[in-house]
């Protein structure tokens, strides 16, 4: 094989070539012009001065990433900051959108390659094949420094294949962030963008509509609760005022109070009028879909892991697998060891969801029979195994040790919300003996924190299941129990129709320390509405019940309620007996009560050492942590101190005041405006 060359006519030279391989001609391509292609930016943005003032500093980092939920302003805030440096960067501005780059048979980080390359003058004559995209776009980017903004990104991915070669250039991405660590790797920093807090977004909400919307406002209130924080759900509200369907900020939460379902439809673009979250939605895997799912059907916003592995009914290891896919995808926000879910995010969840479908059925079953359990177990942490209860314990292992109280109590304050919301759940899927057993369970941890309104809610849904279960115990204890919230609450005409069908169920029933309990419980109503005499009866008819059932601590009880209605010397006879027997049986919390009521007898009868009583009182309770028996305590000690040693009485009322403030009463109110509180007896 050889080439021959030789002069031809003209002068020129021919050559001959018998083989010749694959020429490459790069045809002239148009003269570059600086592109300038973000899309104009809002003029101002609320609320996010902090992380505007974060990008604006002068310092070169080459990657910004917005990171955060659909719908809270991640793409106007990398679009202002984007408005804000194009100056600084002679390379001019580029910007790609993912939601466009849906191309059949191509992955999306390809067609965004292939067009970036398009834009920046190479034709698709000489485009190279997938591989060489990436290293093209790294080479023809190595130039002047420019800005290249990004939207929508799902995966991290998206990005870093994107990232040019130029060391000065800036890349800002608004989307999702699969792993902070990929983006520190390049050197860039992720802001997360947080849901607006109510003053800011009473302004935004201010601007769009037009509307003197004050945050203290109930109505306003109500509005920005439901859209919470969220940017686009405050604009979509604000469209509602604007096109005149919802004029009036009461219309307008009236409409919001039937359906929220519009406050996070897409308000742009080719998806406009679609939930925003679907598209999240259909990323997910399928366990993850399941997940989401019965998370909507699920009625609390929050939860802990433990609940989610009850919801979801798969094993621990699978369960935080699916967990930490819902968190990448920001339909989940975790803080300290806690999961919450966006109510709109919620909201769309619960729309995919149903309690009429089997599956959804028994996750909530698995979920209220655990917390059912769980709640047992918390409230004999607080009171003791001893107390008398309907409920049969559940045949788990207790799950409380160490401080058993406080683990008990505070295990009630973290879950009484989730309590409280699955309990019509449960009535719904028709779990009846487990409603009356979860309110028979509250009704320690309420009378301990004196939440008359929550405790009676509870007690309702519980007498109800009770009597559609047909279980007459379980009625007569929870109707005795709910005298007490009626009470406080000055329902007393219910409270007494309470405390009469409690024994007749009771009496029916014949269990003896039933019997003897709602008998206590009708004492307790009979004192606070001044009946002395038939309060003192039932006591009575308590103690004579518990000693023939041989239960000693039901007897104390009744004894000590029986001296603290009497108020005389037989009266303290009873509190010493029962201060005796509560020292026999462990019970030191009610050896304290005992302690309370017989100081404040004392006090009230002028006989001596009423003030040692509440001051032993005041400290046992103090170290047990029974927070509302300590303050009445103090309030006695300031009463019964006030005129011989004023100093001490006032330390005392301040503690008080503290302690009632702690527990959300209206009593440290009254104290503070009064100054001179005190007790005349035990509430208990």
């Amino acid at each position: 094989m050889h080439n021959e060359v030789r002069s031809v006519d003209g002068g020129s030279s021919l050559v001959q070539a018998q083989y010749i391989g694959t020429v490459n001609q790069q045809l002239p391509g148009p003269e570059r012009v600086v592109p300038h292609e973000t899309p104009r930016a809002l003029r101002r943005l609320v609320g996010r001065n902090e992380q505007i003032e974060a990008c604006l500093a002068d310092q070169r980092v080459p990657l910004v990433v917005f990171d955060g939920l659909t719908g809270v302003g991640r793409r106007a805030l990398a679009r202002y900051v984007a408005e804000q440096v194009k100056d600084r960067y002679p390379g001019g501005a580029y910007y790609t959108d993912y939601a466009t780059h849906t191309v059949d048979g191509e992955s999306v980080i390809s067609a965004a390659l292939r067009s970036l390359l398009r834009r920046d003058g190479v034709r698709d004559e000489v485009m190279p094949a997938e591989p060489g995209l990436a290293s093209l776009w790294r080479r023809r980017s190595s130039g002047a420094a420019a800005v290249l903004l990004l939207e929508n990104v799902t995966e991290s991915e998206q990005f870093l294949q994107l990232m040019p070669g130029g060391r000065d250039w800036l890349v800002l991405v608004a989307g999702r962030v699969e792993s902070r660590l990929e983006v520190r790797e390049v050197g860039g920093e992720t802001i997360p963008v947080e849901p607006l807090d109510d003053e800011q977004a009473a302004e935004l909400f201010r601007e769009l509509s037009g509307l003197d919307a004050d945050p203290d406002d109930p109505v306003v209130a109500e509005i920005l609760g439901y859209c919470g924080g969220l940017p686009l759900a405050l604009r979509n509200a604000a469209t509602l005022v604007v096109v005149g369907r919802c004029p009036s900020l009461p219309e307008l939460a009236a409409r919001l109070r039937r359906s929220r379902a519009e406050l996070m439809r897409s308000d742009r673009g080719p998806n406009k009028g679609n939930p925003v979250f679907e598209a999240t939605y259909q990323e997910a895997t399928e366990p993850a879909q399941r997940a989401y799912r019965l998370l909507g059907a699920y009625p609390a916003i929050d939860f802990t892991p433990p609940v989610f592995d009850l919801l979801i009914g798969l094993d621990e290891a699978t369960s935080r697998d699916i967990l930490a896919e819902l968190v990448l995808l920001k339909v989940l926000q975790e803080e300290h060891g806690r999961y919450s879910m966006h109510p709109l995010v919620h909201d769309h969840a619960a729309s995919l969801s149903g309690l009429d479908d089997e599956e959804t059925h028994e996750a909530l079953a698995r979920v209220v029979r655990g917390f059912r359990n769980a709640a047992y177990y918390a409230d004999a942490a607080m009171i003791g195994v001893e107390r008398y209860r309907v409920a049969d314990a559940p045949e788990i292992a207790d799950p409380f040790s160490g401080d058993r109280r406080a683990n008990g109590l505070a295990w009630f304050e973290e879950n009484r919300r989730a309590l409280h919301e699955l309990l019509p759940v449960a009535e719904k899927i028709g779990l009846v003996d487990e409603i009356w057993q979860i309110a028979e369970s509250l009704a320690a941890y309420y009378f301990d924190r004196k939440r008359q309104a929550d405790s009676l809610s509870s007690l309702r849904h519980g007498i109800k299941a009770a009597e559609e279960a047909g279980n007459r115990a379980a009625e007569a204890r929870l109707r005795s129990l709910a005298s007490r919230p009626l009470t406080d609450l000055e329902q007393f005409e219910q409270a007494g129709d309470f405390v009469r069908r409690s024994i007749e169920l009771a009496d029916q029933d014949g269990h003896l320390v039933l019997r003897a309990s709602v008998r206590e419980f009708a004492g307790r109503y009979h004192d606070l509405t001044d009946q002395p005499e038939l309060a003192q009866q039932r006591y009575r008819e308590s103690i004579e019940l518990n000693e023939a059932a041989g239960e000693a601590r039901g007897e104390a009880l009744s004894r000590m309620f029986l001296g603290q209605s009497l108020g005389d010397a037989e009266g303290l006879r009873e509190l010493e007996t029962a201060h005796r027997a509560f020292g026999e049986l462990g019970d030191s919390r009610s050896a304290a009560r005992a302690l309370l009521i017989t100081g404040q007898v004392r006090v009230r009868t002028g006989l001596p050492g009423g003030v040692d009583a509440l001051t032993a009182a005041a400290e046992a309770f103090q170290t047990s942590g029974a927070t509302f028996y300590e303050a009445q305590a103090r309030e006695a000690l300031h009463g019964a101190l006030v005129v011989e040693n004023p100093v001490e009485a006032r330390s005392h009322l301040d503690r008080a005041i503290q302690l009632y403030r702690e527990l959300g009463s209206p009593r440290a109110e009254k104290l503070a405006s009064e100054n001179d509180g005190g007790l005349d007896g035990a509430e208990s």
